[in-house]
């Protein structure tokens, strides 16, 4: 498997802030889904879901963050969104990078390029799976999906932190897959220990070392058990795991 420092430095090659555009937006607030789901389902929104969806395939780089925030959480609601099932294609773009970055070779590039589109095609909207495509089309020269793909990452993970505060549990960070709570604070490059549930929605991730008063991050994971309520982890739960990740600190 991938070591996370590579993922983090990766992340860190891509990271910057959000559009000037955006800046007026006022955020951060909790996703509002009976909204999002209006609209993505009206035809005549500029948010219908299947035209935001191609423009975001096709790389367009003017998606606005609102833009990002209804494709990002509309999927939720969408057929392919499958949370508990990984795709082999994603076990194989992790495996090309068990080596060092400075050993990869044109044709490793073309490999992490063909089994990262090939997981984009039902999971969107990972942003190491995006990062990946970024990395690898600027080694092999390709500036243009470079670019697409970096402002693609930048938009994914300015999403989720647009969707709440982060630092309380009343205020969380709203995400679609477990690992993309690992991509945030992978990105934010913090070192953190075990995540814990606090609640039916939230987890806790807290820091090794405190950032200011900050001690620890918060993510609200609800989306991922939306069709698989009976699977819902009870409240201060103890040595509960998903695919062997702990989700409260054993004592």
């Amino acid at each position: 498997m991938m070591r996370y420092g590579v993922l983090s430095l990766l992340l860190m090659l891509f990271i910057g802030k959000v559009s000037a555009q955006e800046k007026d937006t006022i955020y951060p607030q909790a996703p509002d889904n009976e909204v999002i789901l209006k609209e993505i389902l009206d035809i005549n929104s500029p948010f219908y879901y299947p035209v935001l969806m191609t423009r975001y395939r096709a790389g367009d780089t003017t998606l606005t963050l609102n833009d990002y925030r209804h494709l990002y959480y509309g999927y939720a609601w969408q057929p392919e969104y499958k949370p508990f099932e990984n795709s082999s294609a994603d076990f194989k773009l992790l495996s090309e990078f068990d080596h060092s970055l400075d050993s990869l070779t044109r044709q490793d590039c073309e490999q992490i390029i063909k089994f990262a589109n090939e997981v984009m095609k039902t999971e969107p909207f990972h942003p190491s799976t995006v990062n990946f495509l970024a990395f690898a089309y600027g080694a092999l020269g390709d500036t243009i999906n470079e670019r697409i793909n970096y402002h693609r990452v930048k938009m994914l993970l300015a999403t989720i932190r647009s969707s709440g505060t982060g630092v309380q549990e009343k205020s969380p960070w709203h995400i679609l897959y477990y690992s993309d709570a690992r991509d945030v604070l992978a990105s934010m490059n913090v070192l953190y220990g075990k995540n814990t549930v606090v609640s039916r929605t939230t987890e806790y991730y807290p820091l090794y070392q405190r950032i200011g008063n900050v001690r620890g991050y918060f993510f609200n994971f609800e989306r991922i058990y939306w069709n698989r309520p009976d699977k819902l982890p009870e409240k201060k739960s103890r040595g509960w795991e998903f695919n062997g990740i702990p989700l409260r600190k054993r004592k």
